[in-house]
Order: C-alpha cells, then structure tokens, then sequence
C-alpha cells in the first residue's frame, strides 16, 4: 500500500516518508495486515530513511575532506614569490579545497617525504629530484607529460630539467637563463666597445678593471656566485648527459672526467691573462639592476628573473646576443630552474593533485606571469614577446638543450661547495695543476 502511495505521489523528501510512515500505521487498516507484512513495511521505509541520511552526511564528508598537501624546500625569495602567486591563485580558483603548506626546516628531505605519506605535491630543487627519485620516492610523471603535451608546450630545457636517467620525475616551475647584460649608453659615454665573443669581453674586463669598476653578479640566492660565474665556461664544455647519468657514482668516475679539469684551465689562464680577481665581480642585488638600468653601470651578470625590471622605454639596456668563443662556436647559456613539481610515490589525494598540476602548466596562468613581466618555459605565454631583452631571453630558451642546465644541479653537494672554494683560490691567485682532483679528493675522502 504504502509502496503504491509512494509511486503514484512522489514523494520527495526523507522527512515526507517519515511522516507517512508514521501516519499509515496509526490508520486502522495496519490491524487487518498480517504481521509479518507490517514489519516488512515498517523495516523497508526505516532503512530507506536511514541509507537517505547517510548519503547525504557522505556528500557533505566529501565536499570537506578535499585537501592539498604541499611541501616546499626552495631556498631563494625569487621562485618562492612565484610559487605563492600560484598557490594564491589555485585557492581561488579551487575554494573547496584546503590547500596545507609545510615548509622544509633544517633536516633531510629524504627522511621528510619518506616518513610523511601526508604530503602529496613537493618543491624542490633538480638536485634534491635526483636524490629523492634515486630512493624511489618520487612517481614516475611519463604519463601525465604524455596527456598534457609538455614536451610540444613546454621548451625541452623546461622538460629536460625534470628528467632524470629517461624517467619524468618532476615539472620545472619557471626557467632563467644566466645572461650578459650591458647599457649601450655607457659603452658610447666610455667610448667602449660592446663584446660580441670572449676575446672582447676579456679587453672590456681589462677597461674596467683598470677602472676599479666591479660587475654586479645577481643570481637566485641559492646559486653561489662562483659556481653561477663557472657554470659559463663549464657548461661549454661539460656533457650535463654524462654528468646527469654517473651521478654521485664515486670518486674515480668523476677523477676520469678530464673535461672539468679542462673547464679549470680554461678558468684559471683567463683570470691570469685578464688580471681577473676577486675585485673583478661583487654580489649584486636589485639596487644594482636600478644603477644599471639608470646607466651608471656597464655590465651586470644576471638571472633573467629581473629582465621584469626592464620596461620598453629602457632602449638602451641589451643582452649580449650571440656570444660566441675564441672558435666562433655557439657558447651555450647556462639555464637555472631551481623549483620542481614532485608527486611523493605515497601521495593520496590524486585528484587534487592533478587539478594543482594542470592549474600550474596552464596557458593561463602561464600568461598571466608574463604578463607580469617574466619570460616563462611555456611556449604560447611567450608568443607575445616580440621585441626588447625579453626576446633574446625566449631565444636563448628555444636553443637550450638539457646541456644548458646549469652544471650544479648534476653534481652532489659535496663537491658543489669544493668547486666554489676552488674558484674562489684561483681568483685570490693561487692556480694549481689538479684542481679537478683535489676536488674530487676532498668530496670523497
């Protein structure tokens, strides 16, 4: 009967099966019912009442239980800034979902990712990649690099600093190329001649030493300015492949690899013959990029994070364009991408975790940094870039291969900070013969 009444008036509400059900067995037609058939009835609208609330109480769960868990281990102010516009700009996009930042300090991220299965997106550092996808900690992101067509959309320097051994392990937030930036209006008021190959810069070096007048070296401040000043004459003639693939393998690979020795000659006959010293160069920072912007300074070495300083009016600062070596080859402009997208093997909120993923790679969000003066590793936010310092950066970018990630990020921390020491006593005029394997010695002792 009931069943009848409940077809034939469809009844829309818990609430109204309740009060039916109530209401029908008060009438007296429930006496000439069997029992069995009462409890029957009485049983089919109870359980039909109560897997009604316990849906919705289940909706309601899930609507609060979307979260995103981040871990953030960067060491510089510049990917940190971008990396919370992006965070700020996905909550807004994403309301429902609560968005937990924790952030690294002090320890080791191996032991963090590898005891926290709470974590579901991680930032980090190429190096760090490494090391975490080495342990197994890290998924394998091949597939979702397939369906979003990275490798088409993104430059192959952006790509290639997610890879590591042919595995995708992460995705690079934002690319900066290590560029030569001088202001044409000195160079005329100096009488001086702009350097379009090393031979030119060394005499423009000689100008301006002669001058006591040092260049600004502004890099992200994870970068040590020795190894960022290093990384031009390293990464010019280190494979990063051979680097990248005997990671971390032991002393005698890397006492093998003659090239660096090589690149140490290389540095150590240009500081002699150039009168190069530790005077030469000094840490900049964006006070410095305001004096060279204003023509006060000649040349800085610099990210290309703060070409988004440099506004079209500014028509007499310029990259040097086309550098080229002592054999007129290309040299190859070291590339920094110092923040990383992970996803730890022991992640869970999957979803999420590729909402936030294709919110980041997005074309909008991409344009949206250019608009705020970058230049990004996304092709299509790029295409606006037509003219200016900008450009040189997005062709520079084009032309990277992985050989242009900077050599830092292929090498350990141990003997990261033995290079920087090293160049720090050629520069102070003490040069040694194998100051590849004292290296090499010390980090591996």
């Amino acid at each position: 009967y009931i069943f009848n009444y409940y077809v034939q008036n469809k009844i829309r509400s818990t609430l109204h099966i309740k009060n039916l059900m109530f209401n029908f067995l008060a009438r007296k037609e429930v006496t000439k019912l069997y029992d069995l058939q009462e409890k029957s009835v009485a049983l089919f609208l109870i359980l039909l009442f109560v897997i009604n609330i316990v849906a919705c109480n289940k909706a309601k769960d899930s609507e609060k239980e979307k979260q995103l868990n981040i871990y953030v281990d960067l060491k510089d102010k510049e990917s940190s800034s971008i990396l919370k516009s992006a965070i700020e700009g996905y909550k807004k996009d994403n309301p429902k979902v609560k968005v937990s930042i924790n952030n690294a300090i002090g320890g080791k991220i191996e032991e963090d990712i590898g005891k926290n299965s709470n974590t579901d997106i991680v930032f980090t550092s190429r190096n760090n990649m490494i090391k975490l996808s080495r342990k197994g900690l890290l998924s394998d992101m091949g597939n979702f690099y397939d369906e979003s067509k990275l490798n088409d959309k993104y430059y192959t320097i952006v790509n290639s600093y997610g890879r590591f051994n042919d595995k995708y392990y992460g995705i690079g937030l934002i690319p900066y190329t290590i560029e030569i930036f001088y202001n044409e209006s000195y160079f005329k008021k100096e009488n001086l001649k702009v350097p379009s190959s090393i031979d030119e810069l060394k005499n423009t070096l000689k100008s301006l030493n002669e001058k006591s007048i040092k260049i600004p070296v502004i890099l992200t401040e994870d970068l040590d300015i020795n190894n960022g000043l290093a990384s031009m004459i390293i990464n010019n003639k280190v494979s990063m492949r051979k680097l990248e693939s005997k990671y971390d393998s032991g002393a005698e690979f890397y006492k093998s690899l003659n090239e660096m020795q090589q690149a140490f000659d290389d540095m150590a006959a240009f500081i002699k013959q150039n009168n190069i010293s530790k005077n030469t160069f000094e840490i900049g920072n964006e006070s410095s990029v305001n004096k060279f912007i204003k023509g006060d300074l000649p040349l800085i070495i610099s990210s290309s994070y703060y070409v988004k300083d440099f506004k079209d009016e500014n028509k007499d600062v310029k990259i040097i364009e086309n550098f080229t070596g002592g054999n007129s080859s290309k040299m190859v402009v070291p590339v920094i991408c110092n923040s990383i997208l992970c996803t730890p093997v022991n992640s869970k909120n999957s979803e999420e975790i590729n909402s936030f993923t294709k919110f980041i790679i997005s074309d909008d969000f991409q344009k949206k940094l250019v608009q705020e003066g970058f230049v990004t590793g996304n092709k299509k936010a790029n295409s606006s870039i037509k003219s200016g310092v900008k450009s040189v950066v997005v062709k520079h970018l084009k032309e990277s291969t992985e050989n242009n990630i900077i050599f830092v990020e292929n090498v350990p921390e141990k003997l990261k900070s033995g290079i920087s020491s090293k160049i720090d006593e050629l520069l102070s005029g003490k040069p040694s013969t194998k100051i590849w394997e004292e290296i090499v010695n010390d980090a591996y002792k």
